[in-house]
């Protein structure tokens, strides 16, 4: 096993410098990897961290669910936020994580079978989670309402069965909130 710390000079390089496992800290080329490296201040330093669940909304009047985490840091910090379902998890532990985005889907339907009886009605689909961070909070939105059919004249009776919030589900987050200032503007990584 090779030397792993070193305090001091490596190189030309000062600081502390601790090597992988079966790495050798003294070899100064570019692809030895480090397990930690002193030089590295400007690095992610994590402000914050948390996860929890996020319930989907009750009902087709609202669409949305948020919960909202204040960080004090009085500027917007990078973040990282990840996210899944309860399909993912195993025993507690997230199997597959998503990165937060948002899908929503409408369309409108019409039917006219002759010149009095027709049939309208609107689809909807919404499903993912957004993020927002500003200078005092993180917010995150739970989407996930599933799909909805909200029938209107139905004078033929072509029109689909109404459907309101089907497959809506509850997420489960993760987020990091870092020391270092935005430089995502403001999609986090």
């Amino acid at each position: 096993m090779g030397n792993r710390v070193i305090l001091g000079n490596r190189g030309s390089d000062y600081g502390l410098f601790v090597s992988q496992n079966n790495e050798d800290v003294t070899d100064t080329t570019d692809t030895t990897p480090l397990a930690f490296d002193s030089r590295a201040v400007r690095g992610l330093t994590v402000h914050a961290k948390g996860e929890g669940s996020l319930a989907p909304a009750a009902n087709y009047a609202i669409f949305t669910t948020s919960t909202t985490i204040a960080h004090g840091l009085g500027y917007t910090p990078t973040v990282a936020v990840r996210w899944c379902y309860a399909s993912d998890l195993s025993s507690g532990v997230a199997q597959r994580m998503y990165t937060p985005s948002h899908r929503f889907l409408t369309e409108a339907g019409f039917d006219q079978l002759d010149d009095e009886e027709t049939s309208d009605w609107e689809e909807r689909e919404d499903v993912g989670v957004g993020i927002s961070i500003n200078s005092t909070n993180l917010t995150i939105v739970n989407y996930e309402f599933g799909k909805t059919i909200e029938v209107g004249d139905d004078g033929a009776g072509t029109a689909p069965a109404e459907v309101f919030g089907d497959h809506k589900q509850t997420i489960y987050y993760a987020y990091i909130i870092f020391k270092a200032k935005d430089f995502t503007g403001g999609l986090g990584l």
